[in-house]
This record gives C-alpha cells, structure tokens and sequence, in this order.
C-alpha cells in the first residue's frame, strides 16, 4: 500500500524499480538456489554411495539439524530482522551470508576418515552451522520481496526474475556440479572440489543482490516488540494458512524427488554415465525454467494466479508419473519429460511465491505491521524441514526398506528389482501424487478472489 505519506522517491522506487535492480537482486537466488540442490541432491548420495554410510542413518542425521536447527535459526533471524530492521536493514544479513557461505559449502562434504560415529557427528555438526548460515541470507531474502513494491503485477514480475535466476541455480548446481564431479574423477576430493566452487558463486551472487538492494529505500519498520507470540499472529491469516499448507506437501515432495534424483538416473535408468545424464537434463531443466518465466506471468495475468497455480501442479505431477512408468525408455524420453518438468516447476514454483507476497503486503496494509520477516521466517522453516523430510528420513527410509545395497552401490552393482521399485517410488510416484494434491487443496480452499487483487483501501494516483 502506498500511503499519502509516502515521499515521491519512495513512490518511484517502490512502484516502479529499474531493471537492473530487479535483476541484480534476483541474482540471489542463484545463492538460494545451490544452497539448497547442494544437499538435497548430493549429500545422501555421497554419503551413502562413496562413503558407505548407512541411508537410514545418513538420513537421519541431515534430518535433525536441518528440521531442528534450521527452523531455530530461521525464527530468530525472522523476528530479530522484523525488529532491528531500522538499525540492521535486511539487506546486510546478505552480506553475513556471503562472507560465511565458501566455508558452510565445505564443511558438510569434508567428512574425515575414522569411524562411522566420527563421520556422522561431522555431518551433524557441519551441517548445523550450514543450516545457520541458509538462514542468514534465505529469510531475509525471501521478506525484501514482499517490501520493494506495493504493485501485486510487480510482485509476479519480481517472482520471475527469481525464478529465472533459480534456473541458473539449478545450472550451476544441478547441472554443472554433477558433470564437474564427474571430470575430477567422481571420487571424494572430487565432491569437495567441486562444492568449494559452489560455495564461491553462491558468495559472488549474494554479494551482488546485497549491492542492488542498497538501491532501494528501506520501509519504516512498524514490528512490535521482539516476542514469539507476536509470530504465532501470521497463522490468523487464512490465505497464508492455506499457502502454507500447500508448501508442506510441495516441499516433501520435492525433497523426496532431488535426494532419488541421482539414484533414480543410476540405478532405474540403468545409466553407468548417470553423473553426465544427470548434467544433461538438469541443464535441460535449468533453460526451461529461464524462458519459461514470462510465459507463467502472462498465464496468470490471463487466468488468475489461482488457475495458473493449479494447472501447473497438475501437469507437474502427472509428467512426474509418466517418467516414473517409462524409466527405461530412451534417453530422449528423458529429456523431453526433463523440458516439460521444468515448464509446469516453474509455474507453480513462480506464482506460489508471489502469492505469498500478496499475503505478507495485504497483512501490512490491513494490519498496519511489517511482518514480513515473520511471514518468510515460518515459510523457510517449511521449505527447508519439508525437503529435509523427503529428502532425508522418507528416501533413506525408503531405499533402506527396499532393500538398497550401499556395498552394491561402491562396486558398481545392479540393485535388486525391489530396491530399483523403491527409487521409482521415491522419485515420481510419490511426488507426483503429491502434487496433484496439492493443486486439488488450492481449488477447494483458497479463496477465489485472487491475491493479487487490492485490498479495500484507499490508493495515491500513481499518475
């Protein structure tokens, strides 16, 4: 909302950001981005499949401080950055986050030689300090979206450059560290290679999206009193709830479908150069979720955000489940399903978000909070507990129950028909499903006024 109290400064910068400020912010996703692929898709893998840890255990042991911890670090830099945002603005935990990044990275793929409880307790901790770092930059991150216009239509442009931005994460991350891994040999230094360089982008990125964010006027900070009840008041908003509701799902599923990404390619696809395919299709994935941006703001300028969101989770899905059923088919089978993933990923993933900024904008215009560290705060600790959960306790859980052999897995062995069933299960059923339910909570219980519509108050002629 843009108030009569507003400066013309204000008014512009706020209705109307340059393009290269949108760009340069959105730069940070790319951070964002590996911060999440990087264990998500990796760190099971390497540590069940060249270390030889056990999955359940090796699950188990990401899970905890990402779940725990992770959703301890992103409340108290939600609400910490809600109160001091007048002394400390957000922007300059992305500064934190960037000096810090380079050495979070290192520190979960470095696991010295010794024992298995050696090894797990490195994870554990090393992975804590990770999870603390993701939050210094992600939560903040996520809240300045919802700050730097008053336009809902810019907001969804916004939405786009983040998510063109996530595809070049996804390049970076998904695509380019899987093939750099398979250059260097495939072996342990190899992954750490590797990730060290993925730690250095991720810094570059957040270096830059602190800088363009420091072209944009702070708002006045209008948070109470640093109090956990106060972030207990972003669940009286109904559209959040149910927003939120929608990302639990979503976000297990997408979990469960990056940790049995690389298992699936490997062992049901029957591919021996699976890190190379694996860099194929995530490049593949990564170019569609580029250029497919625009075309999810015209969808939902056209259909509403609302429709656009269901009807790219529905698709999501069901290409999910047709992958799934034809996973021995040719490799160009797998690359046309790899583009149209991407496609729908990045219409529920874009227009998600920007509902999610609609509500943060509409709760400070009818509440007259700025809350929208708490908002991202609560919305972090789902999407990080929630690939935490599929990605770490449901596959490990699962390839474990199906009986994956890790000894199989270092020598290069087929795994039996029940564990390749398992993988199959992990990757596209399960997700798939999930997904389509989700789309079918969205069209029963959000409203059907969309988000993006303003809320009943009074506006300044932008003219």
């Amino acid at each position: 909302m843009i108030s009569s109290r507003d400066t013309d400064a204000e008014l512009s910068q706020r209705s109307g950001l340059a393009v290269q400020t949108k760009a340069g912010f959105g730069v940070g996703q790319i951070a964002g981005q590996l911060f999440r692929d990087a264990p998500s898709l990796l760190l099971l893998f390497y540590l069940t499949s060249i270390l030889g840890i056990e999955p359940a255990l090796a699950g188990a042991v990401i899970f905890i401080p990402k779940v725990l911890f992770g959703a301890g670090f992103d409340l108290t830099v939600g609400l910490v950055s809600d109160r001091y945002a007048a002394q400390f603005a957000r922007r300059r935990w992305l500064l934190i986050g960037a000096i810090a990044a380079p050495f979070a990275m290192l520190g979960a793929f470095t696991v010295p030689e010794g024992s298995q409880f050696l090894q797990l307790a490195w994870v554990f901790i090393s992975f804590s300090f990770y999870m603390a770092v993701f939050s210094t930059f992600s939560v903040p991150y996520l809240a300045q979206f919802a700050e730097m216009t008053d336009s809902p239509a810019e907001r969804t442009e916004l939405m786009a450059w983040k998510h063109g931005f996530t595809g070049m994460g996804v390049l970076l991350g998904s695509a380019g560290t899987p093939i750099l891994i398979h250059i260097l040999g495939g072996g342990r230094s190899a992954y750490i290679w590797s990730i060290g360089i993925i730690g250095l982008i991720s810094s570059a990125a957040l270096f830059i999206a602190w800088y363009s964010a420091g072209k944009i006027s702070d708002r006045k900070n209008t948070a109470r009193p640093l109090e956990f009840k106060e972030l207990l008041k972003v669940f009286s908003d109904r559209r959040f709830v149910i927003l939120c509701l929608s990302a639990v799902i979503m976000t297990v599923a997408a979990g469960i479908s990056y940790a049995s990404f690389a298992f699936f390619v490997t062992f049901a696809m029957g591919r021996s150069d699976a890190f190379v395919q694996i860099g194929i299709i995530s490049t593949i994935m990564a170019v569609v979720v580029m250029l497919g941006a625009p075309t999810w703001v015209y969808a939902a300028k056209w259909l509403g955000k609302k429709r656009t969101y269901i009807l790219a989770a529905t698709c999501h899905g069901l290409v999910l489940i047709c992958w799934g059923s034809f996973a021995d088919s040719p490799m160009y089978f797998a690359y046309v399903m790899a583009g149209l993933l991407a496609l729908f990923n990045s219409g529920w993933g874009l227009i998600i978000l920007s509902m999610l900024s609609d509500a943060i904008a509409r709760s400070r215009e009818e509440r007259g909070e700025n809350r929208a560290g708490a908002y991202s705060a609560v919305w972090s600790i789902i999407e990080k507990a929630g690939i935490a959960a599929g990605g770490t306790l449901v596959v490990g859980g699962i390839l474990s129950y199906t009986g994956f052999d890790t000894e199989a897995a270092k020598q290069g062995v087929a795994q039996s028909v029940d564990a390749i069933q398992g993988i199959v299960l992990a990757y596209a059923f399960l997700p798939g499903i999930a997904k389509i339910v989700t789309a079918f909570l969205i069209w029963l219980f959000m409203p059907d006024d969309d988000l993006g519509k303003p809320a009943p108050v009074s506006f300044v002629d932008e003219g």
